[in-house]
């Protein structure tokens, strides 16, 4: 393997191991947003993963340009200055949003498992990614550099283990989500990757993904990643839950591990709480990069603050930001992805 080609997998790992976490690993966002539509939500998984890479290319290609290595400028230059402070703000609260609630997920998970108390849990996670804050930008993609490859070997392994074990004969199940035409897996797949791709954008300038074939290659790596990632949890959701009835399963792929074996829940559980960390860690992160780079806020001062935070909010329960937070700020995902396409368009017709 050469060393552009090693480079652009490393930049790929990155951007996955940004996009993974508690939704993910846990099959809660597949069933919701792909597997829940039968066998169409394999085509919300095209489009889903395209996007992804799209996206990425994008990015990588405005930043080499114009030489833009920081999340700031490339707000600023994407979206004009007055735009992008008003993105930021939203975008900085949904960051924290998802923050709090990886520190929710993985306090409940270690409660449920392991019957440590919530309020510990949840405050020494908290204190574990102040550290993490501490060694910046290098320290985050290094994070999920080292995890990303652990989380994608981790969760096709159990996804195929699950489709192996399962109860019924597979064309039993599948057979009744054979509905091509349910519900509307385009909206679906948009929404996904709209409020996902909010703490990626943060972090993608930082790679210097550079521009053309420099920026393709990461990008088409991170696009069928994340295809192949979500086909093989995909396929085991629809092969163990008929319509409807994965939907009441908070964790379905814990639901299928226990299931199984303790040995498979335990796999899972290290996998979640892996996935929780590094969003958690990722999201915190964009949030103290984006109101210290925007207002010159100390950064120790801003981790501190930011982690108190994150505990008084992941007091809320991890259910609640989920059901009825993460789908409000869709639509500034959307509107950012939207921005940043558009841009990208006019920079290469002025090319």
């Amino acid at each position: 393997m050469d060393k552009t080609t090693n480079t652009a997998l490393m930049m790929a790992l990155i951007y996955v191991g940004i996009i993974l976490g508690a939704g993910f690993a846990s099959g809660a966002e597949i069933m919701t947003y792909f597997a829940g539509f039968g066998l169409s939500g394999f085509f919300g998984l095209i489009l889903s993963s395209s996007l992804f890479a799209l996206v990425g290319y994008a990015t990588w290609n405005i930043c080499s340009v114009k030489n833009i290595y920081d999340y700031k400028n490339f707000m600023d230059v994407t979206m004009g200055q007055p735009t992008a402070k008003i993105m930021e703000a939203v975008l900085g609260l949904f960051m924290f949003i998802i923050f709090a609630a990886m520190l929710a997920a993985m306090g409940s998970a270690l409660q449920e498992s392991m019957g440590f108390n919530y309020l510990f849990s949840i405050s020494a996670l908290s204190a574990i990614c102040f550290i993490s804050f501490l060694f910046g930008i290098s320290g985050i993609i290094k994070l999920n550099a080292y995890v990303s490859p652990i989380l994608i070997v981790g969760c096709v392994f159990m996804a195929v283990l699950t489709f192996i074990w399962r109860d019924q004969p597979v064309f039993a199940v599948i057979g009744e989500n054979a509905d091509l035409t349910r519900g509307s897996w385009a909206a679906a797949a948009i929404t996904y990757v709209s409020y996902n791709i909010i703490g990626a954008v943060v972090i993608l300038p930082a790679l210097k993904g550079g521009k053309g074939s420099a920026a393709l290659k990461p990008a088409l790596l991170s696009g069928l990643i994340l295809f192949i990632l979500g086909l093989s949890i995909y396929i085991s959701l629809l092969a163990n839950y008929p319509p409807g009835t994965g939907d009441s399963a908070q964790i379905p792929m814990l639901a299928l591990a226990i299931r199984h074996s303790a040995v498979l829940t335990y796999i899972f559980m290290l996998l979640f709480l892996a996935a929780c960390f590094t969003t958690a860690a990722t999201n915190g992160y964009a949030v103290i990069a984006t109101i210290g780079s925007r207002y010159k806020a100390d950064a120790l001062l801003l981790s501190a603050a930011v982690c108190l935070l994150g505990i008084i909010a992941a007091m809320a329960g991890f259910s609640n930001f989920v059901r009825i937070i993460y789908p409000l700020f869709a639509l500034a995902g959307a509107l950012e992805i939207i921005l940043i396409i558009k841009y990208f368009v006019a920079l290469k017709i002025k090319m």
